[in-house]
């Protein structure tokens, strides 16, 4: 009788451990855990707006597809998605409201009154949807006539820029061809003119001969003298 009572007493201590361990570690679970405000990095009184943007920042930065080698992401990103499911509705955020203030009535965690499964579901659905407008305004599928459409497109530029750099060539050849023969006629009509005088020069000398030739250019000197020698002393007077 006196064993059979110590293995009662036993069994006693063991279950009562058991039970103890048991509520410490919900009691840990619930305290570590954070609130659906911790979890969108706002405040408690933050509004429908401030939640919104919050999740929209979150969501980009937890979702499974930006880190396919993270296995926690997934999970991060439905609690994310309830904690904004949640906060969005003011009903549902009035209850949750209450739950934080009254956090160890019911022993477990906080659920919706439109049921835990559905609202999973839609949760679940508004997820897809939100992702897949990203996906499409990221990298729109065209379709083979499209494609087809945006090739002729671009060919028919490509040619209309070959068009415009064989005509720009030809324009600026044809320019500077004009140019140079301008260039060569005004040059010509110069050294015709240089060389008309010259030899007017020379038969002039010619027909005077050298003593009289030598006289003109002797008194052409001295008349330039004199008109340097009374640009001198103009400004003495």
């Amino acid at each position: 009788m006196q064993l059979e009572a110590q293995l009662r007493l036993c069994q006693s201590c063991i279950w009562c451990y058991k039970s103890g361990q048991r509520m410490l570690s919900l009691s840990s679970a619930q305290r570590k855990a954070a609130s659906y405000y911790d979890l969108l990095g706002v405040k408690s009184d933050a509004s429908v707006d401030e939640i919104k943007n919050a999740f929209f920042d979150k969501s980009k930065k937890l979702h499974p597809d930006s880190n396919p080698s993270n296995p926690k992401l997934h999970s991060q990103f439905v609690e994310l998605n309830e904690a904004y499911r949640v906060l969005s509705k003011e009903l549902s955020r009035k209850e949750y409201d209450l739950k934080l203030q009254h956090p160890y009535q019911g022993g477990q965690a906080f659920r919706s009154t439109s049921g835990h499964t559905m609202y999973r579901s839609t949760t679940t659905n508004d997820n897809v949807r939100y992702w897949e407008q990203f996906r499409h305004a990221q990298s729109p599928e065209a379709t083979a006539e499209e494609r087809k459409q945006k090739k002729r497109r671009n060919f028919r530029l490509v040619i209309y820029c070959i068009i415009t750099m064989v005509f720009s060539v030809g324009a600026h050849a044809v320019f500077f061809r004009k140019l140079e023969e301008v260039h060569n006629s005004f040059m010509d009509e110069k050294d015709r003119a240089i060389t008309e005088i010259y030899n007017e020069a020379k038969e002039r000398a010619r027909v005077n001969g050298f003593k009289k030739q030598t006289e003109i250019l002797r008194q052409k000197h001295a008349d330039f003298q004199e008109k340097v020698k009374m640009n001198k002393g103009g400004p003495e007077k």
